[in-house]
């Protein structure tokens, strides 16, 4: 059977309106990939003027720096962030990390990874604390340290499995095993707070103790 001509230019609007139809389409991608990709570009640059704005440290310290933001979600990720400030007390502290995530939820936490802080004594030596994570609340200026965190001043040497650290009061704790190395000797102990800006260490719980007497003797010690 042969195909009139009404059935050819009826095929033909059929493709052609198939064709439209496609065209369409893909004109409708086009303007959504446009649309994501400018409303990308703004939410990043939105993300760093926030960060320039709404300093996630700016209620604790008065000086912070950070060398670049990304924004991921809710959560904007900054770039070897390195905050200072001075105590109550008047005795300086630093803080610096590789990276700091924060969520725009929650502006006043901050979470450091890789950081290595430096703490004024009273001697007018310094303390530092170096762990792979910890969480900073700039509001209570306090330190959650949930991963193993070593502090070390001139006279000891702590390895910690977790503490919390309390910039305003000067105190750290821990709840976890802590061992503790002196010139002398060592302790070990099921949990310890180092009090007065560190010039006092109590230790709880067993506590064990290695020390060296002056002829090279050794002593030890147990209690509960």
């Amino acid at each position: 059977m042969g195909v009139t001509k009404s059935s050819r230019r009826g095929l033909a609007a059929a493709e052609r309106s198939q064709a439209f139809r496609a065209a369409g389409r893909h004109s409708s991608r086009v303007v959504f990939l446009r649309r994501t990709i400018i409303l990308s570009a703004l939410a990043a640059l939105g993300a760093v003027i926030w960060v320039g704005i709404y300093n996630p440290f700016s209620a604790a310290v008065p000086n912070v720096t950070i060398k670049g933001a990304n924004l991921d979600g809710t959560r904007v990720t900054m770039e070897q962030p390195r905050l200072a400030g001075y105590r109550k007390d008047g005795r300086p502290y630093e803080v610096n990390a590789n990276s700091g995530v924060q969520d725009i939820r929650q502006p006043n936490l901050i979470e450091l990874n890789n950081l290595d802080a430096k703490i004024g004594m009273a001697d007018q030596s310094s303390l530092h604390v170096v762990s792979t994570s910890g969480l900073y609340d700039s509001l209570r200026e306090f330190m959650d340290f949930s991963k193993p965190v070593r502090i070390k001043s001139p006279t000891y040497d702590i390895d910690m499995k977790s503490a919390k650290m309390d910039f305003k009061a000067g105190t750290v704790a821990t709840e976890q095993d802590v061992k503790v190395v002196l010139s002398t000797g060592e302790i070990q102990a099921e949990r310890m707070n180092i009090l007065d800006n560190g010039q006092n260490i109590v230790f709880e719980g067993k506590v064990r103790s290695t020390f060296e007497s002056q002829d090279g003797s050794q002593g030890k010690g147990e209690a509960q």
